[in-house]
Order: C-alpha cells, then structure tokens, then sequence
C-alpha cells in the first residue's frame, strides 16, 4: 500500500525551505490519518522501535503527526510555486489523500 505523502512528493521536485505547510485535523479522526501511512510523533529521549526497525528519531516530519488534547497537527514541506496556485492547498490535500471534512484548517507558515 502506498503512503498518503507518496503522490505529493512525486508531484513536486523543487522546494521552498522557507515555508511548511501545515494542517490541523480533528482528532476524531486518527485512525483515519494512521491508515494513511502516519505515526504519532512521540517526544522521548527513549528510543523505541516501531514495527521493529524504525526509531523515532529517524521518523520524517512529514510522515509523523502530533497529536494534542484537541486536534492533530501535519507538517509538510512545500514546493516554490505554492504562492502562484489560487488553490494550492486544495490541490495538496487531494494529493494527500486528506478528505475536507477532516480538516480543521490548513495554511503556509514560514518555518
């Protein structure tokens, strides 16, 4: 099964280290983004091993959430035509494979 990231990141080729995009989900809707491919990004100096040969520390940003009491949060990184597209960020959620009912919010932010 291919990951949620796979087409976006095949998508583009050039990116804006500026920027990240980020999107902010319901958290009633974790089991949804973990079929996706996601791991919760756990803060630990332990390192612990998941399906037996990947360390937290060695997890991508962009393949890892980070949930809260309220919402949980995606980072991706984003291409330098972000800010030419008028629907960018929808596009990118299609790419995602994130469905609009899910989503809090999203925007790009300097990093």
């Amino acid at each position: 099964m291919s990951n949620s990231w796979d087409k976006y990141f095949s998508h583009y080729s050039d990116w804006d280290d500026a920027h990240c995009f980020n999107v902010r989900l319901e958290l009633k809707f974790e089991e949804e983004i973990k079929s996706l491919g996601y791991v919760e990004l756990v803060f630990s100096d332990d390192v612990f091993l998941l399906d037996n040969n990947i360390s937290d520390k060695t997890l991508s940003k962009s393949k890892t959430y980070i949930k809260n009491r309220n919402e949980i949060l995606l980072s991706f990184d984003v291409p330098y035509d972000w800010s030419i597209d008028t629907d960018w960020e929808d596009k990118a959620l299609i790419l995602l494979g994130i469905c609009d009912e899910w989503v809090i919010d999203s925007s790009v932010e300097d990093k």
